[in-house]
């Protein structure tokens, strides 16, 4: 992520982010279990499974999209940033504000338009588990919620100077530590 002027301190947002990555690695747990169940059960004892198809299908956009919202809490996404890193700093800022408002104005359509997708389709039931498809529509809402909200308080924390813009080289230096 960008650099904070203050102090490296967790706060509130911090934590309920945590518990977004915390709950993608669940997700992505239980996702393999299920596969790997599923092709156990095929391949040696010739019987499938018949609900880990639309529990996979359930599964797979929320730990996608939960995992979302911490890739834009850590800037995680791609961002080609060769030219704004060579402008003034006080221009780059002004781009990065400017990036930061398209991805809001982004986040903000997808959770209206996916709140009309989920009201359409919740009264279908998934043949076999017998849920609505409205839970599995449901991330996109529910993750782009949260990605707004990260970028309201980031667009704050750049106007206010409590978040530096993020160079190309802080990126490559952040991935020498995860060696």
């Amino acid at each position: 992520m960008a650099q904070v002027n203050a102090k490296k301190e967790k706060n509130w947002f911090d934590y309920i982010i945590g518990w977004t990555e915390i709950a993608a690695s669940v997700l992505l747990i239980g996702l393999t279990v299920i596969v790997f169940g599923e092709v156990l059960s095929r391949y040696v004892f010739r019987t499938p499974l018949v609900f880990s198809n639309e529990l996979t299908q359930l599964l797979f956009p929320w730990m996608i999209f939960v995992a979302a919202i911490s890739v834009t809490k850590e800037d995680g996404h791609l961002a080609v940033s060769y030219f704004r890193d060579r402008l003034p700093y006080v221009m780059q800022k002004g781009l990065y504000v400017f990036s930061k408002l398209i991805m809001l104005f982004f986040s903000v359509y997808m959770v209206i338009a996916s709140v009309k997708y989920v009201d359409n389709v919740s009264s279908q039931l998934m043949p076999v588990i017998r849920i609505s498809r409205g839970w599995l529509s449901g991330s996109l809402t529910v993750s782009f919620v949260f990605i707004s909200i990260i970028l309201i308080y980031q667009i704050v924390l750049i106007l206010t100077n409590k978040l530096d813009v993020q160079r190309e080289e802080d990126t490559l230096d952040d991935m020498d530590y995860d060696r």
